[in-house]
């Protein structure tokens, strides 16, 4: 007889697959040992992938200027966060004093015209003034409205407020103001620098809108759809997970890799810091399904296969088992999935724990 030991839920037997190991009621009392039988489980399935974050189309402003100008002042820096509507950068260039002066000068001819038409419209009334100096009178009117609202409109894509406009307060500085809030991701502008309108000045990044761009392999895609959670995890912080959900799946296959890109929307916390750039591993999560399966502590490995231990027979308090081939699938919540049970009854009793520190083998 040999007797082996095994800390672990490991053991180096060598013997025949038909022969019968015997635990004694002693060792069995000694260890502990418990039966237990195939069991049905619902597996969570999964998907693995690997990524990297990046600025959705809507989360990133580059700043510039409709119209040219020189720089006058900077006023943030790299990394600051901005909230919308505050002053980045301001330029001056005399093309805005005209701007405004023409914008009030439109106004002027507005109320003028106006009153011109509501004369000529009483008149008419009166019979005094004919029908067709009336509507000579209503269409300049309605000329020079057309007229001075495209000029408002051209003051605020230059970001200039038309109703703050003021013949005391005509400015030939034009403050350039975030469009939203974000962090100032690069600046690419010098004080004192003439920009032109296609110059870009610097790059606004939304970072709470971050998202995870994953490659995804060509067999799994079909598992995924849009909404479908997961869980992401940094490479250097590995056990702390951060929580997302699918928010589109590409529709092109990667002929090099067989890939898929697959889009996520991240959650996280407000200590975890993501930038754009950032690597990061994700576990899709898809829906659960039920399989046969036996506590991990019930497998022996030999050979980088896996056993258990049937039972086939007791006799005066000893039990006798036969080593048995297992063909094992996913773990999951210390139990791990059988994939040949139907190789044995379903009322098969198996050791599930104690007894493999001393396992008797038969010569």
């Amino acid at each position: 007889m040999a007797l082996v030991s095994c800390d672990s839920q490991t053991t180096d037997i060598n013997f025949a697959e038909n022969d019968l190991i015997e635990l004694t009621a002693e060792q069995i009392k000694e260890t502990n040992a418990q039966l237990g039988s195939i069991s049905t489980k619902n597996f969570s399935q999964q998907v693995n992938a690997n990524g990297y974050l990046e600025t959705s189309p809507n989360s990133e402003q580059l700043v510039n200027s409709l119209k040219g100008g020189r720089i006058l002042e900077i006023n943030v820096e790299t990394g600051q966060k901005v909230r919308k509507g505050q002053t980045l950068v301001k330029l001056e260039n005399p093309e805005f004093v005209e701007m405004q002066r023409a914008y009030l000068e439109a106004g002027f001819e507005v109320n003028k015209l106006r009153e011109q038409w509501m004369r000529k419209k009483n008149l008419a009334e009166d019979q005094i003034a004919s029908t067709s100096e009336l509507q000579m009178a209503e269409a300049a009117y309605l000329s020079a409205i057309a007229m001075q609202r495209a000029m408002a409109e051209n003051l605020r894509l230059i970001q200039i407020d038309p109703e703050k406009v003021d013949a005391h307060q005509i400015s030939a500085t034009l403050s350039i103001k975030a469009l939203m809030d974000g962090h100032i991701a690069d600046i690419s502008c010098r004080k004192g620098q003439w920009v032109n309108p296609e110059d870009q000045l610097m790059r606004l990044v939304d970072l709470s809108k971050l998202r995870l761009k994953l490659d995804v392999f060509e067999k799994d895609v079909h598992k995924l759809k849009q909404g479908s959670s997961l869980l992401a995890y940094l490479p250097e912080n590995n056990h702390v997970p951060i929580a997302g959900n699918i928010q589109a799946i590409g529709r092109e296959i990667d002929a090099y890799n067989r890939t898929v890109k697959v889009f996520a929307l991240l959650h996280p916390d407000s200590e975890t810091v993501l930038m754009p750039g950032m690597f990061l591993h994700a576990y899709i999560q898809l829906a659960s399904v039920q399989k046969k399966a036996l506590p991990e502590s019930a497998f022996l490995e030999s050979d980088d296969k896996k056993y258990f231990l049937l039972l086939k027979s007791e006799e005066s308090g000893n039990w006798y088992f036969e080593k048995k081939h297992a063909l094992t699938g996913e773990s999951a919540d210390g139990f791990i999935a059988l994939l040949n049970f139907n190789d044995f009854a379903e009322d098969a009793k198996i050791l599930i724990s104690g007894g493999f520190q001393l396992i008797q083998e038969g010569e």
